[in-house]
């Protein structure tokens, strides 16, 4: 248990998501992989189980469920479906010079369950 199912990429971008009530969120999103994110900043009135739409500029809108929450430093996003491989690539080449692949220790799942509900 732990392991994620894909690499996670340690990016620099800005982004944003719609909160269950309908208000937009702008953030700075820190790691990306194919089923799910990290941002920064977000909102204190997000709550894990939260359904959210997140804006990941290069991306087109992906749902996904809030999986853990630092609140307002930081939270993990579980995407509903994947992101394309080719969308991945092409987000990962637009933050080209600020990406590199995530530290060990955010891609073995410590994180996401130090915060699991």
């Amino acid at each position: 248990m732990g392991r994620r199912r894909n690499e996670r990429w340690e990016i620099r971008v800005a982004g944003c998501y719609r909160s269950p009530m309908g208000g937009d969120v702008f953030v700075s999103v820190s790691d990306v992989s194919a089923w799910g994110c990290r941002l920064l900043n977000p909102s204190r009135n997000l709550f894990i189980g939260d359904e959210v739409t997140v804006f990941i500029d290069g991306l087109y809108p992906l749902a996904a469920v809030v999986r853990w929450h630092d609140r307002g430093v930081c939270a993990g996003f579980e995407f509903t479906s994947a992101v394309e491989a080719d969308q991945l690539e092409l987000l990962v080449r637009h933050c080209s010079g600020r990406v590199q692949l995530a530290p060990p220790q955010w891609r073995d799942g410590d994180r996401v369950n130090l915060h699991a509900d």
